[in-house]
C-alpha cells in the first residue's frame, strides 16, 4: 500500500459511508480486508498506488494516484465489488447515496437527504453544522471539503431546491 504522503494530491477519491458504525470486530476484519484489497488492487495489470482509511467508524476513503496512467473500469469496479461484498458479509448498508452524514457534538450521525429540511426547521442542525461532502473526488479535495459546514455544502442546495 502506498503511504498517503506520498499520494499526488490529484489522487481519485472515493467515499464510502456505512449506515451506522462499524463495531471493533468489524472494523478490525474490515482494516485486514482493506489492506489485502489495496495490496493487490490491479489497473491495467499492474498494482494502483492505493490506500484507505477507515475514518469515525463509519468511512471507507479510497485513494489512487492516477499519474502517469488512469485507472481502468474494472479497477473501478473492484474496489465498488469489495464494498459489495463488505455489506453481505457484515449486514450493513454503505451504497445507499441517499443517506448523508454530519456531526453533533462530535458524534457522526446518519440521515437521508429527505430529513435535512426536517432537521434544520427543528433546529437539530444549522448552517454551521459540519457536514459530510463524500463527492469529493480528489486528495485534495478531500482535505480541503471532506467536512464542511452546511452553508458551503451542497447539502445547501439539495435542501432549498426541495423545500
Amino acid at each position: 500500500m502506498t503511504s498517503y504522503e506520498q499520494l499526488a494530491v490529484t489522487s481519485k477519491v472515493w467515499v464510502f459511508q456505512a449506515e451506522r458504525e462499524f463495531t471493533k470486530q468489524e472494523e478490525q476484519l474490515l482494516s485486514d480486508k482493506l489492506n489485502s484489497f489495496v495490496d493487490n488492487w490491479l489497473s491495467h495489470g499492474s498494482l494502483v498506488k492505493g490506500h484507505f482509511k477507515l475514518l469515525h467508524n463509519r468511512f471507507i476513503v479510497f485513494f489512487a494516484d492516477e499519474q502517469g496512467e488512469a485507472m481502468c473500469g474494472r479497477a473501478v469496479d473492484a474496489s465498488v465489488r469489495f464494498i459489495k461484498d463488505m455489506e453481505a458479509q457484515l449486514g450493513i448498508a454503505m451504497l445507499n447515496r441517499s443517506l448523508v452524514a454530519y456531526l453533533d457534538n462530535g458524534k457522526v450521525i446518519s440521515c437521508t437527504l429527505n430529513d435535512l429540511s426536517a432537521l434544520l426547521e427543528e433546529g437539530k442542525i444549522n448552517q454551521n453544522t459540519s457536514m459530510f461532502n463524500n463527492l469529493v473526488a480528489s486528495k485534495e479535495d478531500f482535505k480541503k471539503n471532506w467536512m464542511i459546514s452546511l452553508s458551503a455544502s451542497w447539502h445547501q442546495n439539495y435542501i432549498l431546491q426541495n423545500k
